[in-house]
């Protein structure tokens, strides 16, 4: 409980310290850099439960028994939260110059630029319907477009280190996911033509390729297909057979994620590893109040628990007492270098 008191006191204290420049309103709508910028956090947090929220009123609105008797209301959240999306988008709009990308452009220019970009055309779409419904002009609802305005919530992504994680690897095994992608369609385009030849018939799914692929596709996903079943042995054993191929290219894929996600915790662990060395040095070999602030800070930044991190904290001062101070000060320096990198 102590904790949460501090957060919002801590809160409190930022939110009456705030000049919402230009800058810093670019900053809250954006990335922060840094992970105690509790108001960037907060109107992060807001905006995607108020998104999440819109989403679930559409779905719900969609049922008879509870849209109709409700429709007033339904109405009201929907004009209020279209209020707080566009006073969002003028201040994106506004304040986009402070990036390097738009601001170059010039005020105009740049504003007109980033007005045209796909997420800014993304938030318009979301916010039109509104005013289109309000006019009277309800040819069609086109209240669904405001699902688009859930890819903001990928920005939680950055709150959250075994998020960033996932699209990390997502991001780097994206070549080898497209190129076992591209196998699996060829898999696919063969095994509906194996079977149209061994099972063509004037009707039913073996009667043409296209009509098979989606048979040779749950097939090569492992999820079957009991609805449309080979009558020959030959098809029989064909299936069986890719069956197993497709097995393999789960497993295939299933061996990347496992790859990828190895390969990033080690990486992570590195990483708070050289910083604790890295305090080490500047601390003469001692770990002190400042430094072990500055390693919790990294360390929730990274997304490791106390105890790994108190691990990793004791396995780089056992490295350090098998090291003399010169020493250790050439691999800090090294190791400075390389979490720069990273």
């Amino acid at each position: 409980m102590r904790n949460d008191v501090s957060y919002w006191q801590k809160l409190r204290v930022q939110w009456q310290a705030e000049r919402f420049t230009r800058a810093r309103v670019h900053e809250i709508l954006s990335v922060s850099n840094d992970p105690e910028d509790r108001v960037s956090k907060v109107a992060d947090m807001f905006l995607v439960v108020l998104i999440v929220l819109n989403v679930i009123a559409v779905m719900i609105e969609s049922v008879p028994a509870i849209g109709d008797p409700w429709a007033m209301e339904f109405f009201i959240f929907e004009g209020v939260s279209v209020l707080i999306f566009l006073a969002e988008y003028m201040l994106r709009i506004w304040s986009c110059v402070e990036n390097e990308r738009w601001g170059e452009m010039g005020p105009v220019w740049g504003r007109i630029r980033y007005a045209l970009s796909p997420i800014a055309l993304t938030d318009l779409i979301a916010i039109i319907p509104f005013f289109i419904i309000l006019s009277g002009t309800n040819f069609f609802d086109l209240r669904f477009l405001r699902i688009l305005r859930l890819r903001r919530a990928f920005k939680l992504t950055r709150y959250s280190p075994d998020m960033s994680i996932v699209l990390g690897v997502l991001r780097d095994e994206l070549r080898l996911l497209l190129a076992l992608g591209f196998v699996l369609i060829l898999l696919v385009v063969m095994g509906s033509s194996f079977i149209f030849v061994l099972e063509g018939a004037e009707t039913g799914p073996f009667s043409s390729i296209p009509g098979a692929m989606a048979w040779a596709l749950r097939h090569l996903t492992t999820l079957g297909n009991t609805d449309y079943l080979p009558s020959g042995e030959a098809g029989k054993t064909f299936g069986m057979v890719l069956g197993i191929v497709g097995v393999v290219v789960i497993a295939m894929i299933s061996g990347i994620f496992a790859s990828g996600f190895t390969n990033a915790r080690n990486k992570r662990h590195a990483s708070l590893r050289r910083f604790v060395k890295i305090q080490l040095v500047l601390n003469d070999g001692e770990l002190n109040a400042s430094a072990m602030d500055a390693i919790a800070l990294q360390r929730k930044t990274l997304g490791f628990s106390e105890p790994d991190a108190l691990e990793i904290i004791n396995e780089a001062l056992e490295e350090q007492a098998g090291l003399d101070l010169a020493a250790l000060r050439a691999l800090a320096k090294r190791d400075d270098r390389m979490l720069l990198e990273d």
